[in-house]
């Protein structure tokens, strides 16, 4: 569908034809994918010296259709591939009735191979049609793979592993699987990870349980870590510790989020028609310097449309710390009221946004929405606090009076 999509656009922008074009190129793709199928995707063999072993796999032909199909064997042990009397490729057809068709080949492994995986890829390819108007291919080509993989043990003690840095509640887990790739079994597996600042400065360390591993399994240990730091950047370096051999991994994470926080806006010496200097307090709540900071303000008419658009100059704001950023607002040919409005505080490749309200009076701005009226110049701005405050009180006295009442009751009903 994303497909489709991208195609549909970029066709709006080249004309109808192309559009047409890019809608059949995704119909006959879709088409010819749900096509063909193949089964198992994946077949594993252990290694030995020059075995020689016959493999099958079936071909799905799900749409039931006349289909000419090409095979070949293709990756690192192509060559050990044989599909009859040493071809490396072959054709086979289905009719619209078969539903599938089982294809047999013989692998011969070498005499020796480097420890680790090696694989073929075995690629049944659908063989485009034509037609018979011009002799042109009307579809796309579609090819699906299955895949045969050779496992050549380790010898000794041999193990692969990787480290991750998983949230978990409101701390961190230290997640590493290891697999044990050797011939021999791994009695102990452990390990210490240790967390480091982005100025390199050893914060903590945690491990992770002591495990025995068999041979070609595989098994996890996990660390639990609650970090009491700053937010910011940090690196896990963990030292995996298996029957007297060592493994260093290593991970970058952030503790937190990288953050402005929008906390005061003044407006001062104001007045309607004038340029209005908005003064905006932001806090950078991470533990490394936020670089190119700026705010954005949207403030809207009463039909819900954009009326200005105006911008503060680039910031770089140091690590845990407060800082203003200025803006200006030319009210020229501005009405008093109150208006709806966004800010937004953008860096990198992250904006957060505030939606406040804009009272705009003759003399002042009240900017209404971050929990109390944060801005206002010159004359008085408590009328709105001094609403809060009764209502508040209001709610108090009312509280007091329900509970002095439940109570009485309980009581009467105690003594009946």
């Amino acid at each position: 569908m994303h497909l489709e999509r991208r195609l549909i656009s970029w066709g709006g922008k080249m004309g109808k034809n192309y559009t047409l074009i890019a809608l059949l190129a995704v119909l006959f793709f879709m088409a010819g994918a749900s096509a063909l199928g193949v089964t198992p995707g994946r077949t594993p063999m252990d290694f030995q010296p020059g075995v020689e072993k016959t493999i099958s796999f079936t071909i799905i032909n799900s749409q039931h259709e006349d289909i000419n199909l090409q095979i070949d064997s293709q990756g690192e042990l192509k060559d050990s591939v044989d599909f009859g009397g040493g071809r490396k490729s072959m054709n086979v057809s289905l009719k619209a009735n078969d539903a599938q068709k089982e294809i047999s080949y013989k692998i011969k492994l070498p005499d020796k191979l480097e420890p680790g995986e090696h694989t073929a890829d075995i690629v049944i390819q659908k063989i485009p049609g034509q037609s018979e108007a011009n002799g042109n291919y009307v579809e796309a080509s579609v090819a699906v793979i299955t895949q045969i993989s050779v496992m050549v043990v380790y010898p000794g003690k041999y193990v692969e592993a990787e480290l991750n840095v998983v949230p978990s509640g409101d701390g961190i887990a230290f997640v590493i699987p290891i697999t044990s790739k050797g011939n021999f079994d791994i009695v102990s597996a452990k390990a210490v990870i240790d967390i480091y600042t982005g100025l390199n400065e050893k914060v903590a360390s945690v491990t992770a349980g002591d495990i025995g591993i068999k041979s070609q399994e595989k098994k996890e240990i996990v660390a639990q870590w609650k970090p009491n730091v700053l937010p910011g950047p940090y690196r896990a370096v963990a030292t995996l510790i298996y029957d007297e051999q060592t493994m260093k991994l290593e991970k970058e994470f952030n503790v937190g989020n990288s953050e402005l926080e929008l906390q005061n806006v003044e407006v001062n010496g104001f007045s309607l028609g004038q340029i209005a200097k908005f003064e905006m307090l932001v806090e950078n709540k991470w533990s490394e310097p936020i670089q190119g900071a700026y705010a954005q303000t949207n403030i809207f008419d009463d039909n819900g449309k954009l009326m200005v658009d105006f911008k503060s100059p680039a910031y770089d704001i140091p690590a845990m710390t407060k800082n203003l950023m200025i803006s200006y607002w030319d009210t020229a040919g501005v009405r008093e009221g109150t208006y709806n409005a966004s800010i937004y505080l953008k860096y990198g490749d992250k904006s957060s946004e505030r939606n406040v309200q804009m009272e705009v009076k003759q003399n002042e701005i009240n900017v209404i929405g971050l929990g109390y009226v944060i801005s206002q110049s010159g004359g008085s701005g408590g009328g709105l606090t001094t609403i809060l405050i009764v209502i508040i009180a209001v709610l108090v006295i009312l509280n007091a009076v329900w509970f002095l009442m439940l109570r009485k009751y309980l009581a009467r009903k105690s003594k009946g």
